[in-house]
């Protein structure tokens, strides 16, 4: 659903399986495993995940699917407070597992089959995005997602910290996992997560970032904080982003609706015939404003 991480020859309105896996091979140079969605799951086949095969750990596309994967997280924090923090996460990670490649892909389609005590009308739980899989961690924690893995003997890939995470199975036959209500309503907020996360770590340096699971629930909490200011300013909350913005400049600056100068900035009106404008557009004024308070 995010993108192919390499250019591709096929077209995706009418590509068959042959074709599309053709293509893949070519551009990879190795062989490629299509991840077969369960049929709740109403893609086109060119949105499943696939594997790509590699020939152990002197592979040199070991490394270079490395690099791919620290430029997404380099590209989707680049701009901090400013940008959007949603850049696509295309390399989902590395797998060892002693499964044929058809078993393989058979035990991750069933992984990614939402499976909740809750209400939803979601369907795919999309693992293949390592965002989402770092934060059902967080949620469920390393032991419940050990007994899931079955014969999926380890799970590595970079979390938003870009540090390498290993996921290790414990036991050759899978655990399923379900998520309680309470489990399930964590997970969901990754549309919001993730970008705050992205948006924040991109205003540190490396060497003062967060462990990744408090990530989490420092940004669940400013992200809660972003309502209350959203019901005191509502004309300046047009929309998601805007609530990120607000957790992100929290996140930085603790709670900037007790700063005058912030609260001057929202309370403003503007001059006739200029739209107001939104939180997430001025968050970068915003931003150089705390810096300057506290400097």
């Amino acid at each position: 659903m995010l993108g192919e991480p390499l250019p591709m020859s096929y077209e995706p309105a009418n590509v068959d399986q042959s074709a599309l896996v053709a293509s893949r091979e070519q551009a990879w140079m190795r062989p490629v495993h299509q991840i077969t969605l369960a049929r709740p799951i109403s893609l086109p086949l060119h949105l499943h995940p696939y594997l790509v095969a590699l020939n152990g750990a002197s592979d040199p596309l070991l490394a270079a699917t490395v690099e791919m994967a620290l430029d997404e997280l380099s590209l989707a924090q680049a701009d901090g407070v400013a940008g959007t923090g949603a850049s696509a996460h295309r390399i989902g990670g590395w797998l060892l597992s002693s499964q044929t490649p058809d078993e393989l892909a058979q035990a991750i389609s069933a992984l990614m089959q939402v499976n909740t005590e809750a209400s939803t009308t979601a369907r795919y739980q999309r693992l293949a995005d390592r965002r989402a899989l770092d934060l059902l961690l967080d949620v469920v924690g390393e032991a419940r997602i050990a007994t899931h893995l079955g014969r999926i003997q380890r799970w590595c890939y970079l979390d938003p910290c870009r540090k390498l995470r290993q996921l290790r199975s414990t036991s050759e036959a899978a655990t399923p996992l379900r998520l309680s209500r309470t489990e399930w309503a964590s997970f969901i907020k990754g549309d919001l997560l993730h970008p705050t996360v992205a948006r924040w770590l991109g205003e540190q340096p490396a060497t003062s970032r967060h462990a990744t699971q408090s990530c989490y629930a420092k940004s669940t909490v400013a992200l809660e904080q972003a309502d209350a200011a959203m019901r005191r300013w509502p004309q300046r909350f047009a929309n998601a982003s805007d609530r990120i913005a607000w957790a992100v400049l929290t996140l930085l600056h603790g709670d900037i609706q007790r700063m005058p100068a912030i609260v001057a900035s929202l309370d403003a009106a503007t001059q006739p015939g200029e739209p107001l404008e939104t939180l997430n557009a001025l968050s970068p004024l915003l931003h150089a404003m705390c810096l300057k308070a506290t400097s």
